[in-house]
């Protein structure tokens, strides 16, 4: 009877943890910004698990969909600056939104995103 119970929490946990995934996937526009400028980005991210990929144009980036909580990490063309960096980001998702913080070469930035 244990064994059963136990087994029916941990399909129930797995379907909730897939539900929650299944809420960020999709194309955001993203708007990061710093105090040198801004920038709006298309970006499409595919959750599997707690494993999580994304795209901005040719770029991609792996990380993790947690709790609510996107982290993403990669490499990063920005056309203004003419270089490639190390971008990372980690935010919340709530609903059609994400807000949260994140990192590109020495710039430190905000990032909030819609759902398209």
């Amino acid at each position: 009877m244990f064994l059963r119970v136990l087994a029916g929490l941990f399909a129930a946990s797995l379907m909730i943890s897939s539900a929650f995934a299944a809420d960020v996937d999709g194309d955001w526009s993203v708007a990061m910004s710093a105090a040198e400028g801004a920038a709006v980005v298309s970006m499409s991210i595919a959750v599997d698990g707690e494993n999580a990929t994304a795209s901005i144009g040719t770029d991609e980036f792996t990380g993790t969909y947690k709790n609510g909580q996107l982290k993403l990490k990669g490499s990063l063309y920005v056309a203004e600056a003419g270089m490639s960096s190390t971008f990372d980001m980690t935010a919340k998702v709530d609903g059609d939104e994400l807000k949260g913080t994140g990192n590109w070469d020495m710039y430190a930035l905000d990032v909030s995103g819609k759902r398209k």
